[in-house]
């Protein structure tokens, strides 16, 4: 019964109710124990809470990011999910590019960057941390934005303040051993598994405007992506 109502809350929203005992057990065709022992499992691992006369609530252990916002705020898609983002602004400064940067920018060796590094808070967890570099010659003024960043997307300043309208991204996300870094501020053991995911940013303009780098929690994490059928024309 348990791994049942496992599936339920994996595929439920943050904060939904769950039926009553009652319609559980009509639904299943279970006693009340049978239900009562299933979500007393649920409870120790976290996944839901109770609130007595209110019900049983999910409580995902994971935050989904989903693809389809890729060009949304962060803010604004943790609180559609129910949840309570916090941006902590850990560094910007302007630094000489290394030649991994000045690759995936398409700018001149050592020519200079902005290096913004963020910590996102998710109901008071550590999520994930951001490390983005952006062109310091389309954006030269941005260091004074560090405040602003706290409340503001990035992308919303790229847009809006800059003038650069996002339209395309190319992004890889894979598995690797948090580095220690990484690691304590994720507030995480060394090694433990991160989802680790890099993002290059086009304007509509043509330039390229952002490489974002990001370690993801991977007790925490979890990414939908939408996929379609590869129309027959394409090569």
């Amino acid at each position: 019964m348990k791994e049942i109502l496992l599936i339920w809350v994996q595929e439920s929203e943050n904060g939904t109710l769950l039926p009553t005992e009652e319609e559980l057990c009509k639904r299943f065709g279970v006693s009340r124990q049978t239900i009562r022992q299933a979500i007393s499992g649920l409870s120790e691992e976290g996944l839901v809470t109770r609130h007595p006369g209110q019900g049983t609530f999910v409580k995902r252990s994971k935050v989904i990011r989903d693809t389809r916002w890729a060009l949304e705020d962060f803010n604004r898609e943790m609180q559609s999910h129910g949840l309570k983002p916090e941006t902590v602004v850990l560094s910007i400064h302007r630094e000489k590019s290394m030649d991994f940067v000045s690759r995936q920018l398409k700018i001149a060796p050592d020519a200079l960057v902005v290096v913004i590094q963020r910590l996102r808070f998710v109901d008071g967890w550590p999520m994930v941390v951001q490390q983005s570099y952006l062109p310091y010659a389309l954006f030269e003024s941005i260091e004074s934005k560090k405040e602003e960043l706290v409340t503001r997307s990035l992308h919303s300043i790229i847009e809006k303040d800059y003038h650069y309208a996002l339209q395309t991204a190319e992004r890889t996300i894979e598995a690797i051993p948090a580095p220690s870094q990484e690691a304590d501020l994720l507030k995480v053991a060394p090694g433990s598994p991160v989802l680790y995911s890099t993002s290059i940013w086009k304007a509509a303009s043509g330039n390229i405007v952002e490489y974002v780098l990001e370690w993801y929690r991977g007790d925490k994490s979890q990414f939908k992506i939408q996929l379609g059928r590869k129309s027959h024309s394409e090569p």
